[in-house]
């Protein structure tokens, strides 16, 4: 059991591309804290297929170079719909359509690239049926270059996902993989009034890895 005192309730930016695993992990490492700790979760988009094309993965093995090429060309249609909720008011929602593609792209087994009709079965097994067309409208990915800058504003010109921005000033908690694989109620608790304590110090910057470890999702 932690020792820390509960921090007070705030909010925070998680900064995502539904794409990658790390930062499934680390979502729900935080959705799990969320509720004991008082935390207001807003996920904002960050779009590694934008940033880096084709290129993004030339460090993987051709095989899973393929899978986060693939796989972030369908997160992209899914961040268009986030933007689009966002427009309407409705950014609560983020977190749930979110949850339904990691529950379903994130298994235990050999990792495989998500289909193009698994962005239309989240957003149908959420009740957003209306909006499916945001998927494939281009219009929405100024709003994602606009979430993406304003990121790179805060971390430098190659910010990495997920990063958790929060505090007043806003100031970046961590950046990069945090957790490689799910951690239990207690865990988590420690692990984020770890985090927290870290952003009550004035002198406090930043957690950086460039730590890629393989990541599980038992």
């Amino acid at each position: 059991m932690s020792t820390h005192e509960p921090v007070p309730l705030a909010e925070y930016e998680v900064y995502v591309d539904p794409a990658c695993p790390w930062s499934w992990l680390a979502t729900r490492w935080l959705v799990g804290v969320a509720g004991e700790r008082e935390l207001t979760l807003r996920f904002r988009s960050f779009s590694l297929w934008m940033r880096d094309g084709e290129q993004q993965s030339l460090e993987l093995p051709p095989m899973f170079r393929e899978l986060a090429v693939a796989s972030s060309k369908q997160s992209l249609r899914l961040m268009r719909v986030f933007e689009a909720l966002r427009a309407e008011g409705k950014a609560g929602a983020v977190e749930s359509l979110y949850l339904a593609w990691g529950e379903r792209v994130f298994r235990p087994g050999p990792p495989i690239p998500p289909a193009p009709a698994v962005v239309d079965e989240v957003i149908a097994a959420v009740g957003l049926e209306e909006l499916r067309g945001a998927a494939d409208d281009v219009s929405w990915d100024d709003a994602i270059e606009a979430s993406m800058a304003e990121l790179t504003a805060l971390t430098g010109p190659m910010p990495l996902v997920p990063t958790l921005v929060g505090g007043s000033p806003r100031q970046v908690l961590f950046t990069g993989a945090v957790v490689s694989a799910p951690v239990s109620n207690a865990a988590g608790l420690e692990l984020w009034d770890a985090v927290s304590t870290t952003a009550r110090e004035p002198a406090f910057v930043s957690i950086t890895t460039d730590k890629h470890p393989m990541p599980a999702f038992t």
